[in-house]
């Protein structure tokens, strides 16, 4: 992961926004940020990134409005070979290769709202399936979401 860009500026909403960031970054709670299409909710991810303890640690983006619900799920939590027809090998899942890192969720709001129940499975025990295993893995992933 590249550094993203500063934040700069004088303004009282930018210097509240950089305070806020360096208060949080190192609390590793799970966070939502929310605002208008185009404010910067993907650079204010990566400031809080670049400022925690998992900086240099995978930084893995996934836009939930991009992805048909079939598609996410597969996205985020990989697969295993024969979990469903096409599944010839077995795929990693987002939260497997962010693993230690950051996994930072777009536009989370436009995520369904069954795979909502099966990342607050996530967050709650730090753990997850791939489609098609029945065992179930460790993720120690700072989930950063913006809506």
């Amino acid at each position: 992961m590249q550094n993203g860009p500063p934040i700069i500026g004088v303004s009282p909403a930018i210097v509240r926004i950089s305070d806020l960031i360096n208060h949080v970054a190192d609390t590793g709670l799970n966070i939502v940020i929310s605002g208008e299409t185009g404010v910067g909710k993907e650079v204010i991810a990566q400031n809080l990134y670049q400022k925690s303890p998992r900086r240099g640690k995978p930084f893995v983006k996934v836009n939930c409005a991009a992805l048909p619900e079939g598609l996410l799920e597969s996205e985020l939590y990989g697969y295993e070979r024969g979990a469903f027809t096409g599944a010839e090998q077995k795929k990693r899942g987002k939260f497997e290769l962010a693993n230690g890192g950051v996994l930072f969720l777009d536009e989370i709001g436009d995520m369904p709202l069954l795979l909502q129940s099966k990342l607050l499975h996530v967050l709650q025990s730090g753990e997850f399936a791939p489609l098609g295993s029945e065992k179930e893995f460790k993720t120690d992933t700072w989930l950063i979401a913006a809506t």
